[in-house]
């Protein structure tokens, strides 16, 4: 009696492994570019969050609140806090106890921290997986004629929020002003190797008055365009 032996022949192994490989070829760039977008938007709901947070708990205290840029350090932590050479590294947010205008470790209370990048992993930013900006802006779009580098928001307990800016190395605040258009927050991939990608992998944020908005890419708001 023969047995038959049940198998794959070498040409119809060749032909699935063949298969197999055209297939991840086209699902390997959507996936990569579905991980730059998460990427991008999870860091921009870090912001938002912030930003929601910073309002509410200035009214709870009844105490002026910051939302600062601060450079996130190998173990996690922040240092550095509202100097404008971090911006991009990660968020802090804090209360003012003693109305100075300046964190004091162990005196202010510090509230959320929110990692952007972890800076200590590259020079100059190349590691940066995030690239992050605010500025302010008109409601057409265009930068604000008075102080548009924006890098602190202050929330106030009457439910206003300022704009401040600081040095570049330090973390005195040098002017102050009221939001007259919109904080604008762009994040977006940092690797994408042209403008064309980092546009589509982008995320909008505006901020005006004490509100907080994702731009929608359908929307015909011009302050909302990628840059």
């Amino acid at each position: 009696m023969k047995i038959l032996e049940k198998g794959f022949t070498l040409v119809e192994l060749m032909v699935t492994i063949a298969i197999m490989a055209i297939m991840a070829a086209i699902a390997v760039p959507n996936f990569s570019e579905w991980l730059a977008k998460r990427r991008v938007a999870a860091a921009a709901e870090k912001v938002a969050n912030m930003i929601r947070l910073g309002r509410s708990e200035a009214a709870r205290l009844n105490l002026p609140v910051y939302l600062c840029p601060v450079q996130i350090r190998k173990d996690g932590n922040p240092n550095g806090q509202c100097q404008e050479q971090y911006s991009g590294s990660g968020l802090m947010l804090w209360a003012d106890r003693n109305l100075d205008k300046k964190y004091v470790r162990g005196v202010d209370d510090s509230l959320r921290v929110a990692i952007i990048n972890q800076r200590s992993q590259g020079k100059n930013n190349s590691g940066d997986r995030i690239e992050y900006s605010v500025r302010s802006v008109k409601y057409d779009g265009s930068n604000a004629a008075k102080n548009p580098n924006t890098s602190v928001l202050a929330f106030l307990p009457d439910g206003s929020v300022r704009r401040i800016t600081t040095g570049k190395t330090d973390a005195t605040f040098h002017t102050n002003d009221p939001i007259s258009g919109y904080v604008k927050f762009v994040l977006t991939d940092a690797k994408a190797e042209d403008e064309k990608t980092k546009s589509s992998r982008s995320v909008v944020l505006l901020v005006s008055g004490n509100q907080v908005k994702f731009c929608d890419r359908a929307g015909d708001l011009k302050a909302c365009k990628y840059k």
